[in-house]
């Protein structure tokens, strides 16, 4: 089975490395739109830390600006990756906000500043589920979690979305919808875990279609904070045989992990 070519395949790599014990992935190939899209549950507000959206409200207490879920929606139609700095993070409340302490302050002013932590970055006071921090939206984001699931959640969708997106042969996809694939379900996703812990990246661009099955290979690159770097990787590990794909069963629309055993190729001929 040949490789199916895709023109844009640099914009359809995922790079995910993950630290369990900060509770941050390191990606690229997924900006602040597909991050939000992914959500099933939407934050009810960010607290912008670094920004240049035009359209958000003052918070007097904090000095800082912050956003509503209806602005939320609008900021993701905005072209993030030519903010420069662009870091936030989500509370629930906004009356909350009023009782922030100036220890607190000043390490949300670090956050965006630094794009690192003082102290584990998850407020009793704003009960944020993420921080969001980049300076290039889309090719180096760091982004905490409080809950694993929700990393669980965004990369399942993340990878249904962008797979909607490629031009599938007709001939085995004969109607398009929005979403056509499920997301990537938990169990499944929880097999990658040492390949997330030591860096990987999956080639959406380089995925293999037969009557059956969808193959998107991915391979484990190692750690990388410089994503110039982790594709000088990548450019030399795309030739050889992927550490893995993961495969998406068009009958019983359900997904596996396949990883090498024998010697014997991943790819289906």
């Amino acid at each position: 089975m040949k490789k199916m070519p895709q023109s844009n395949e640099r914009n359809d790599l995922i790079y995910i490395l993950v630290n369990a014990k900060d509770q941050y992935i390191i990606s690229s190939g997924i900006d602040f739109k597909g991050f939000m899209e992914s959500l099933d549950k939407k934050p009810s507000y960010l607290l912008l830390l670094k920004h240049k959206f035009g359209e958000s409200e003052y918070h007097l207490h904090t000095q800082l600006d912050y956003v509503t879920q209806d602005q939320i929606r609008r900021l993701e139609e905005e072209d993030i990756k030519n903010y420069g700095d662009f870091c936030w993070i989500d509370f629930d409340d906004l009356f909350t906000m009023d009782s922030i302490e100036e220890e607190e302050l000043a390490e949300l002013l670090y956050l965006g500043h630094r794009k690192r932590h003082l102290s584990p970055p998850f407020y009793q006071k704003l009960n944020n589920r993420f921080v969001y921090l980049t300076e290039m939206d889309g090719w180096m984001n760091k982004i905490y979690f409080r809950s694993w699931q929700d990393f669980y959640q965004m990369f399942g969708n993340v990878i249904s979305r962008k797979l909607s997106a490629l031009k599938i042969e007709r001939s085995f996809l004969p109607f398009r919808k929005k979403n056509m694939f499920p997301p990537v379900d938990r169990e499944v996703i929880h097999q990658l875990t040492n390949v997330f812990s030591e860096g990987g990246v999956f080639s959406l661009g380089l995925f293999h279609s037969t009557r059956q099955r969808i193959e998107i290979p991915f391979w484990t690159l190692g750690d990388f904070y410089n994503m110039d770097e982790m594709m000088e990787q990548y450019d030399v590990r795309r030739e050889e045989e992927p550490s893995g794909v993961l495969v998406f069963d068009k009958k019983t629309r359900q997904w596996t992990v396949n990883f090498p055993s024998g010697g014997k190729s991943l790819l289906q001929k």
